[in-house]
């Protein structure tokens, strides 16, 4: 009787924990089948897993496979498994056979070997060596396409199709340990050979980030250390914020420690920022956001992907960000300072007509208050750049008057005594400046206020 003649299995999958540091099998997520006679090759097959017999469960499961394969050669499910399978064990002997522990010198601390005239050992700089293995980063997405695409069960029955994706979920477990395990056993603190570690892991649980259980028993392996590493690999070289997040969380698990993933997120979303990377620093804290409730804390957490888009130069973004931040929060207690800023992103962006029209608005809004020092100099800044002195020149008389000892009026002092020295108007310009020295010294203005009431000494005037 071939494979294709046996009845449908009943539903429930198995959650199996192995023995030692082996793998679990975890159920994938599928939709129950029907409560029909259950094939005593797919119930043996399934009782393995179920007694932790492993190498049993692979090899009975193999031969249903390739009998499944026999009798449907075009199914597309069975090609794609097949295609997997086959580039995670291009993988598993291309990271075995690719890392490899330093060799003894076995000659060395020999008396008198000096004396035999060998040829001293040839150089091993790494900048002058190709390397022969390629990035785990490179691995990962040269493949990834194989392990994306979510293939159609074709004419497989439900009991069959089951089958294939527990027997691939049991598979690629066994190749990922294969290669945990070599690479543990080279160096278990090599921070870049451990990422080749998880490469597989990565490809198995393409779109089931959620499913992270899986890999569970592969990462008692490796320290805390390591596993920081791995969470770094997983953010910022394979984009994978939701993978990244589940081994931080493990992390912090095996050591006892409590976890935030707000906290952690805001910490990786500075990394993020520092690798340039605020499309990633977005994702990471859009999954976040998605599960916060507090209109205070997700209004900070959305403004902190505007400052990250902002710090990485594209300030036309970032007032996009806080633009729709301002529209869907118009009550948060920071409503002021995304405005703010918002003004000051679109000044970057040299959109000074912009600044005026808006910064009118932000004056009459009680809500932006606080900051009406930081907009009044933005919108003199805007004026002044429209060319539009006379509107600027009463904007920097308000500011002078309501916030004398704000730094901001530092350039607008500065300015008006640079203005006044144009119209020859000394002893204003000397007294602005004066001003401007004594009320902030160190600051950027200061020092060249200083240097031209030098000047003016100098002049005699």
């Amino acid at each position: 009787m071939t494979i294709r003649g046996l009845a449908p299995i009943a539903a429930s999958v198995l959650v199996v924990a192995m023995v030692s540091v082996s793998v679990r099998i975890v159920r994938w997520n599928r939709p129950p089948l029907p409560q029909e006679e259950i094939d005593p090759q797919y119930r043996q097959f399934m009782q393995m897993t179920v007694d932790g017999r492993r190498e049993e469960a692979l090899d009975l499961g193999g031969s249903l496979l390739a009998a499944l394969r026999r009798d449907e050669p075009a199914n597309p499910l069975l090609e794609a498994l097949e295609k997997r399978l086959e580039a995670a064990e291009q993988v598993r002997d291309l990271v075995t056979s690719g890392i490899r522990g330093s060799q003894p010198a076995l000659l060395e601390g020999i008396p008198g070997m000096e004396d035999l005239g060998l040829p001293p050992p040839a150089s091993a700089e790494p900048s002058t060596l190709a390397p022969l293995l390629p990035s785990a980063r490179e691995v990962y997405w040269t493949r990834l396409q194989v392990f994306s695409e979510e293939p159609a069960s074709g004419s497989l029955s439900a009991q069959e199709v089951a089958f294939c994706r527990q027997y691939y979920d049991l598979r690629m477990q066994e190749l990922a340990t294969v290669v945990g395990h070599h690479v543990v056993a080279v160096d278990p603190n090599s921070s870049e050979d451990v990422c080749y570690a998880l490469v597989l892991p990565l490809l198995h649980l393409q779109g089931r980030d959620d499913d992270w259980r899986q890999a569970e028993a592969l990462l008692t392996l490796f320290s805390p250390a390591m596993l920081d590493v791995l969470s770094r690999f997983c953010l910022l070289q394979i984009e994978r914020p939701q993978a990244a997040e589940a081994l931080a969380q493990y992390r912090a698990q095996a050591k006892g420690e409590d976890f935030s993933p707000t906290f952690w997120a805001v910490a990786a979303a500075d990394a993020c920022t520092a690798h340039h990377r605020p499309d990633l620093t977005e994702r990471l804290l859009s999954m976040i956001l998605t599960r916060v409730t507090d209109r205070e804390a997700t209004a900070r957490l959305r403004l902190k992907i505007a400052e990250s888009y902002a710090r990485c130069e594209d300030c036309e973004k970032a007032a996009r960000v806080c633009e729709s931040i301002l529209s869907d929060l118009p009550d948060v207690s920071v409503y002021g300072r995304i405005t703010t800023l918002r003004l000051g992103y679109l000044a970057r962006e040299e959109q000074a007509e912009r600044v005026v029209i808006e910064s009118q608005c932000a004056l009459e809004d009680s809500r932006c208050e606080p900051h009406w020092a930081q907009i009044l100099y933005l919108r003199w800044w805007a004026l002044r750049r429209m060319e539009r002195r006379k509107e600027a020149g009463q904007v920097a008389e308000a500011l002078l008057e309501r916030y004398p000892e704000n730094a901001l009026t530092a350039p607008v002092l500065l300015e008006r005594a640079t203005d006044a020295l144009a119209r020859s108007e000394y002893s204003e310009s000397r007294r602005l400046l004066t001003r401007l020295v004594d009320g902030f010294p160190g600051s950027e203005s200061a020092k060249r206020a200083d240097d031209m009431l030098n000047r003016l000494k100098r002049i005699g005037e």
